[in-house]
């Protein structure tokens, strides 16, 4: 299968695993890229860059295919700060791949492009396509409403984002929000999307660290067992209904600052 994605990015299937925090590591990553798409691990995971090396090294020991590094840019971000020892890791390491999500990734893309890699951005909302498209973003992810983890406050669903973030740049589009199989995929490689990125799913993969009461706990939940907490700090998150989400959205009704 040949898109623009796969082009890009040098793999064999246009399927781009999610970078889920703390559980998007090597053994999963070197898996999903070992298999033909484009397994990713994520920054946020580690406490420092000396872990966050280590497990770059891991994973170019369990694949010699493409893989990706997760990037997750808060407003507050500087490339002189905490970010940069994680920074030269990816330097260091070669890199190759780089998908950066949050804050625009204008400040950091002399390092990441003068380090050869190859950046998309992933965007809650297509208004923000042709930004990334004009600081040199190579790609971009759109993320529906529908999508686990953080799907943005525009409330806008997968099938009208991915279309309209096609017509708002040129450059390869992967979609992101509701991919869980083949019909969703090919779905959205008609709606003309270059390839998709799977997160959720990826949860029951043999490779993902979790233990058996979440896994059955995932695999017995409805469409309709999700709720959204921490839009009072406009930095939605899709996750499970459990007690403890229906705490946080219970707090959030007295208007609790960022850091509480």
């Amino acid at each position: 299968m040949k898109t623009r994605i796969t082009e890009l990015f040098g793999i064999e299937y246009p399927i781009i695993q999610g970078a889920m925090q703390w559980l998007s590591k090597p053994k999963l990553a070197a898996a999903v890229s070992n298999a033909g798409g484009l397994g990713t691990i994520n920054m946020t995971t580690y406490e420092n860059p000396d872990d966050f090396q280590a497990d770059i090294q891991r994973l170019k020991s369990l694949t010699d295919k493409p893989f990706c590094v997760n990037l997750s840019l808060l407003p507050d971000t500087k490339p002189d700060g905490p970010i940069k020892g994680f920074l030269q890791a990816i330097v260091e390491e070669k890199v190759h791949i780089i998908e950066t999500a949050g804050s625009s990734p204008k400040p950091f893309m002399d390092t990441l492009k003068g380090a050869g890699c190859v950046v998309m951005h992933k965007i809650p909302d297509s208004r923000f396509a042709h930004t990334a498209q004009d600081v040199g973003c190579d790609a971009v992810c759109i993320v529906g409403y529908e999508g686990g983890g953080h799907p943005g406050m525009a409330g806008v669903g997968s099938i009208v984002q991915w279309p309209l973030t096609t017509e708002r740049c040129t450059i390869p589009v992967v979609g992101a929000g509701g991919i869980c199989d083949g019909r969703s995929m090919y779905a959205a490689l008609a709606i003309g999307l270059d390839g998709v990125m799977v997160g959720t799913r990826f949860l029951m993969a043999q490779e993902t660290e979790i233990g058996p009461h979440l896994r059955q706990l995932v695999l017995d939940s409805k469409e309709t067992d999700t709720v959204l907490t921490q839009q009072s700090i406009r930095n939605a998150l899709r996750s499970l209904r459990t007690q403890g989400a229906l705490d946080i959205i219970e707090f959030e009704k007295s208007g609790p600052s960022f850091d509480q």
